[in-house]
């Protein structure tokens, strides 16, 4: 499986580079994102214990919550969960959240980027967190679905661990070869 989730990231990776050469010549350091790969995927580990830790702890969830997770420098909010059931733990900073809808919005309040789980953790610090089981990524005309997902708020950064689907209204790549 290991091996499948690489080709498919190597996959993606090109995709990636062949829509940022036809929008805008960077050079890409390869190994700039292996590094930053590598620690989001400790990161996603970290969260999925964290999700299995905080199951084990729950204590009476709120109901029909909405959190603010990451504000703008002016104060506007920048990253918002909303849950029909959630539990915060204050001694770690993470908030558990089942069928919720995270969201990540721009200086004007419109939706940049949404994903639904049917349950998650999000770390208030970090910005970033573990969908467990099906979720959707929608951002612009963009979609990304599966399971186990792991977002970071910061780096604007995805990961589908499980049966990604990705799916783009009016999307052209050019092939290209590896």
């Amino acid at each position: 499986m290991q091996g499948r989730q690489e080709g498919n990231e190597v996959k993606c990776l090109a995709i990636v580079l062949a829509i940022a050469a036809g929008s805008a010549a960077q050079a890409f350091d390869l190994s700039a994102w292996s590094a930053q790969r590598d620690l989001h995927l400790r990161e996603a580990e970290r969260l999925r214990a964290a999700y299995s830790n905080c199951l084990q702890r729950l204590d009476h969830p709120a109901e029909d919550v909405s959190i603010p997770v990451e504000t703008y420098e002016s104060g506007a909010v920048r990253l918002v969960v909303q849950a029909r059931r959630v539990q915060f733990f204050l001694d770690t900073g993470l908030v558990w959240a089942e069928n919720v809808v995270v969201r990540r919005l721009a200086p004007d309040g419109s939706v940049e980027t949404r994903i639904d789980a049917r349950s998650c953790v999000v770390d208030r610090f970090t910005k970033s967190g573990w969908a467990e089981g099906p979720a959707r990524v929608q951002h612009d005309k963009t979609s990304l679905a599966g399971k186990n997902v792991y977002f970071s708020s910061p780096e604007s950064y995805v990961r589908v661990f499980e049966g990604a689907d990705l799916q783009s209204e009016g999307l052209k790549v050019e092939e290209v070869g590896l």
